[in-house]
């Protein structure tokens, strides 16, 4: 009886995070008939009356929408069909959103927050997460793909749930977040906190591979500034660091296995 079939699953905290860190093996993958899914973990709907100053500034600097997470909602579906992956979009709030279990006051309320460190009532968070995909998913046929250098609390979460999901037998890789994976300090510095260091290793991407991740990534049109100060940049900067990656010019993604945290 032949082996079923492996499906790769991307575990991306944000409504833009897989696309634009893994476009071009999803657009791969979905090519071969792998049946890529996306699962966007912190992708829920807050109370918009009652935002944190912090949260309320976020908003105002995005252009004041009035519903961001379903404007980014639609933007991620779109980007899903320009690679050809199946997606999910979990009802967990992203940071700025979330509070304590009592509810009296808000987690995250300024940027140094963000990249500080995970609050301890977000354990349960992390134990969320990983229950949730342990009951949806089986090992002998998921692959799950999660971030490895975000130093976001978000993105950390998620290796969080990673980490807890290989140790209880699932099959984990991880990607190279980007952009945070442009600057090497930042990779430096996220390496550095493994105990053993993962192997890394490259996927070559062929044209329509990167035409694909980028034309995904331009889909997610409330967050082009904020991540590349104008459309006009996305093709260049994407194009250049997948470049970077290899020898000789040929666009490249890459991806780590193995570690220990």
């Amino acid at each position: 009886m032949p082996k079923p079939p492996i499906q790769p699953v991307y575990l991306s905290p944000h409504l833009d995070d897989a696309a634009l860190s893994c476009g071009g093996l999803i657009h791969q993958q979905a090519c071969r008939g792998q049946r890529p899914q996306v699962i966007t973990l912190l992708a829920g709907l807050p109370d918009y009356a009652e935002l944190s100053p912090f949260a309320a500034d976020m908003h105002l600097r995005w252009g004041q929408p009035v519903d961001p997470v379903s404007v980014r909602r639609c933007e991620d579906a779109l980007a899903m069909a320009y690679l050809g992956a199946e997606y999910q979009h979990w009802d967990y709030l992203d940071c700025i959103y979330r509070r304590d279990p009592d509810g009296a006051s808000f987690l995250y309320t300024s940027e140094s927050a963000l990249f500080g460190a995970i609050q301890h009532e977000e354990l349960a968070l992390v134990r969320d997460l990983t229950a949730r995909l342990q009951s949806s998913f089986s090992p002998a046929m998921t692959r799950f793909y999660a971030p490895l250098f975000g130093k976001h609390v978000d993105h950390r979460i998620a290796l969080q749930a990673a980490l807890a999901l290989r140790r209880t037998g699932f099959e984990v890789e991880f990607y190279s977040d980007y952009p945070y994976a442009e600057d090497p300090d930042v990779v430096r510095h996220a390496l550095s906190e493994w105990t053993t260091l993962p192997l890394a290793r490259l996927v070559t991407l062929s044209v329509e591979d990167l035409k694909s991740r980028i034309g995904a990534i331009l889909q997610y049109r409330s967050q082009l500034d904020v991540l590349f100060g104008s459309e006009s940049n996305v093709q260049a900067r994407v194009t250049a660091y997948a470049c970077s990656l290899g020898r000789g010019g040929t666009p490249k993604e890459k991806y780590w296995r193995g570690g220990e945290l």
